[in-house]
C-alpha cells in the first residue's frame, strides 16, 4: 500500500501562519528567557496546527499528518527568523 501524504492540513496550517504572522509578528512564537537566547515556542506551533485543523473539518487520514505538519512550520518559522536576523546585521 503507497503513503498517501493529504496537503489539506499543511496548505491550512500555512495559510493559518501567514495571518498570525501578518497579526501578531514572529515575536509570537518565541518563548524568551533571561539570560538565554530566544527559542521556538512548541505550544503556540501547535495551537496554529490545531486551528488549521478545526477549519479543514474532517480527521486526517494520516497518523503523522499533526507532527508533520508541526515540523513544517517549525522549518518556515525558523527561516523567517534566520532571514530577519541577516537583515538586522546579527
Amino acid at each position: 500500500m503507497e503513503n498517501v501524504v493529504d496537503l489539506t492540513l499543511t496548505a491550512e496550517a500555512r495559510r493559518s501562519l501567514h495571518r498570525v504572522l501578518d497579526q501578531r509578528g514572529i515575536g509570537f512564537f518565541l518563548k524568551r528567557r533571561r539570560r538565554e537566547p530566544a527559542r521556538l515556542d512548541p505550544r503556540r506551533i501547535a495551537w496554529v496546527v490545531e486551528a488549521a485543523s478545526r477549519r479543514t473539518r474532517r480527521p486526517p487520514r494520516d497518523p503523522d499528518a499533526l507532527a508533520r505538519t508541526r515540523r513544517v512550520l517549525r522549518r518556515e518559522l525558523i527561516r523567517r527568523l534566520a532571514e530577519s536576523f541577516v537583515e538586522a546585521g546579527l
